[in-house]
Parts: structure tokens; sequence; C-alpha cells
């Protein structure tokens, strides 16, 4: 896991500036081109305009040196600049749901919820970034950290520290059961070559050029288990999971699904999945659904069957669109991968399908997890698309290229020919800083000006 990049300072920077002007020049060209860059970076109207309850990338992957446990991250607040104060919502609950019985339930969820040691930074300022200062101490937030499961809840944190731009070991928690957690800033582990991006998102060509965001998020990890998120506890029998994160703020009038108290604003399975999938007018909505509601409702299933991205990326990559049904999506992002299915994708890989115990499954949105599949000894950030089983999206690790995988995915690999010379494969740069070898994996928040 732990990976740096070749170039100079010199050259990360100007890399840096491209991402920049990529994500300069759609802002300014508006919703023709819709917002935002990344993965899910600005997935949705809403949320681009509501960072604090925007999620910018969801992980899920076998610990490396902790084999027996899954690491999850959960990444929001994107964007933000070196050194500034950038806090939680402590009017909202973030959350990290697991299901492992395939109905697009959670069977375990995490909660985590804030409050304000310091002084909170004002309305006004949040406007405009955050950008009150380099004194994260004035900004201080704590935290609480929930289980809940089987209709039961269970603090196994309080008081629990935010590390701002400093503090990475503090931060680190030991739970009860044998997991940890880390909550705090750290440096956006996205990267991808720009075309790809721009083909993915807004089926326009740019400049190959490849680079990190160089810029921070605000992090919610886990390091747990496998028997405490498997089905019946039991990974070997049961070892698929499905994972995603939501954001829920207390009821202002805002639509959405949740408690009576507080309501969904923002939802989060699979990488670009609302962003490319789901149409435009239709994103906000899907930030407030349950996937228990994927199957019976009128949005998730044939946007995923038919999506009008595909014809449109296909259509400037001078590649035919493969017709619809898309039941290679269909395998991909709601049911994933199992044999037995009759679908395109003849492979038992991530589908509750292989747990013994299920009940059988829901068409759900989810990043699906395989916790039975090896480490990969030399990981492929291509995952699937190159033999790598361990990858994308099979879970997804630091180091997948999820871009250009959902690219090629959206143009009919590996059911079909796609078009895999469409992005250079060769190696893009990372962030300044190096990804650890331990958890939370996430490089050290970048800290230049």
């Amino acid at each position: 896991m732990r990976l740096t990049s070749a170039r100079s300072r010199w050259a990360w920077i100007a890399a840096a500036g491209a991402s920049v002007t990529v994500l300069t020049t759609t802002m300014l060209l508006g919703p023709t081109m819709r917002p935002g860059t990344a993965t899910s970076h600005w997935d949705a109207p809403s949320t681009t305009l509501d960072k604090q309850v925007d999620a910018t990338d969801l992980y899920a992957f076998t610990s490396p040196e902790r084999q027996d446990t899954v690491t999850i991250v959960a990444n929001y607040i994107p964007f933000q600049l070196p050194r500034k104060p950038y806090q939680f919502d402590t009017n909202a609950r973030y959350e990290v749901h697991v299901d492992n019985t395939g109905t697009g339930r959670a069977a375990v969820t995490y909660r985590w919820t804030f409050a304000n040691k310091g002084l909170p930074v004002p309305s006004f300022i949040r406007r405009r970034e955050h950008q009150a200062g380099p004194l994260d101490t004035l900004v201080e937030q704590s935290y609480t950290l929930t289980r809940l499961r089987d209709g039961k809840s269970e603090t196994l944190v309080r008081d629990g520290y935010v590390a701002p731009s400093d503090g990475r070991g503090k931060a680190v928690r030991d739970l009860p059961g044998g997991g940890r957690v880390f909550t705090g800033t750290a440096a956006d582990p996205f990267y991808s070559d720009n075309h790809a991006v721009s083909m993915l998102r807004f089926g326009l060509p740019f400049f190959p050029v490849k680079s990190g965001v160089p810029t921070n998020v605000s992090s919610l990890a886990l390091q747990i288990p496998k028997s405490e998120l498997a089905l019946g506890g039991d990974p070997r029998r049961n070892p698929v999971i499905g994972v995603w994160t939501t954001a829920s703020r207390k009821t202002s009038g805002l639509l959405g699904s949740g408690s009576s108290d507080y309501k969904q604003v923002s939802r989060l399975g699979n990488p670009n999945y609302n962003e490319v999938i789901i149409p435009l007018k239709e994103r906000d909505r899907f930030n407030t659904l349950r996937p228990d509601g994927d199957e019976s409702g009128e949005l998730v299933v044939p946007s995923t069957l038919d999506p009008d991205q595909a014809k449109v990326v296909a259509s400037r990559a001078k590649v035919a669109a493969p017709p619809a049904p898309r039941e290679d999506l269909e395998e991909i992002y709601l049911t994933g991968l199992a044999a037995r299915t009759g679908g395109p994708l003849k492979q038992d890989l991530n589908s509750h399908l292989l747990n013994t115990d299920s009940p059988g499954i829901a068409k759900a949105e989810e990043l699906r997890l395989n916790m039975s599949t090896p480490v990969a000894t030399a990981p492929d950030k291509y995952g699937i698309l190159k033999g790598d089983a361990q990858g994308y999206p099979n879970g997804r690790r630091l180091i997948d290229d999820v871009v250009t995988v959902n690219l090629r995915m959206l143009l009919g690999e590996p059911a079909g020919k796609g078009a895999p010379g469409l992005i250079a494969e060769d190696n893009p740069a990372f962030l300044l800083k190096p990804i650890s070898g331990t958890f939370p994996y996430l490089a050290l928040p970048v800290t230049a000006g």
C-alpha cells in the first residue's frame, strides 16, 4: 500500500494545476458540464453547495497487514485547502452501513456524531470554504462513535479526537473486539488521468495529465474484524458484504429518508455511480434513497440498465455503445458477480449469492466486497479488467484507478470488447506524501500553502 510519486515537487505542482484547471473550467461552464471532477466529489447539485455532507470517496478492502480485518474509509468535505480549519457538521450523523444478507438493509451501522470543543467556524466563513486561519485548536472537534446492530445501540468511542492537520497517532483509537478507528484530516487519496475524468463525467476529451488532488479531506476510517461484519459472524461461510456511507441532517425542511429527527441527504457506494449513471435531475433524490428500496423504485434499476452517459461517452470515443439492457452494469453495481446468475459476467466474485446463508438478494447499489479474496501480491490498479480479483469493483483499494475502470466498464468491459485503449495504461502521479502501509493508510494532510 506504500506508494510515492517519482516526480519532482515542481512537476507535482504542475500536474496539480492541471487538475485545478479542469475543476475551474467545469465550474465556469456550469450545469452543461455537470459539476465537479474526481470520483464522487460534488456528485449532485445540493451536495455541491453543501460540502460538509459531501462524501467524496468510499473504500473497503481486506487490511493487508491484518488480514482478519476489513478497512473501510469514508471521506467527506472535498477540496480542503492546506492548513485551513474544516469541521464536520454537528447537526449531522455520518454513517457507514454494512449489508451482509444481500437485502439492501444494513445489518451493522457505525455512526459518528460531532461536537465542537473550540470555537465553531461561523456560517459566513463556511460559505467561504472555511478559511478561518491556520489555528486548528480554535476549531477542535470531538466525536462519538456508535455501533447499531440487532436493534441495539452500543457506544464504542466517547469524546474521540478529531485530528486536524497533525495528531495522526493520537487520533487512532482501539475499539472493543479488536477493531480500530481514525477520524480526522488526510490528504485526498484520489488520483486519475484527467482525460479519463473528463470523458467519464462530461463526455469531453482533455489532455492526458495524470495527477492527484492536491487538497485534503475529512476521513472516517474503520478497521473491523471480519467476524463482526459477516453474516452469522462467519466470514468463511458468508464472506460477502455490501458497504455504503450516508450523511443525515436534523430535520430542516429537506426531503429525504431516515428517522423523524434526521433526514438522509448524502449517499455513496460505488464511485461515480450517482454522477454517471443517475440522470442529473435525479441525483439529489438518489442521495435520499436507501439501498433496500432500489429494486422496487423507478430510478436505480432503469438508470443502470440504460444509462444515457454510456451513449454520450461512446460517441465521443468513436466506439459503439453496448446495447440496453446493460445487464453487465446491473451485475457490477446492483447484484455483484456470481456465475450462477447466468449474466454476462460469468465469474464468482462478490455477489451475496456466494454467502451460504444468504436469504436471497435484492438489486441494490452497494460497494460489494468478498472478504475471502486473497490479498494480491502484485495488485493492479485496473482491478477486474486486469484479472486482479481483489481490486475494484470487488471492494475498492486506495490504489485502484476507479475512474478509468468505470469508464471502460461503461463502454462494455469486461463483458465485451469495450475501448481498452482509450486511456493510456501508464502510472498516474500520486500526491506528494506517501500512502502508508498501516492503518489508516491515508497520507498525512497536505500542508504546503
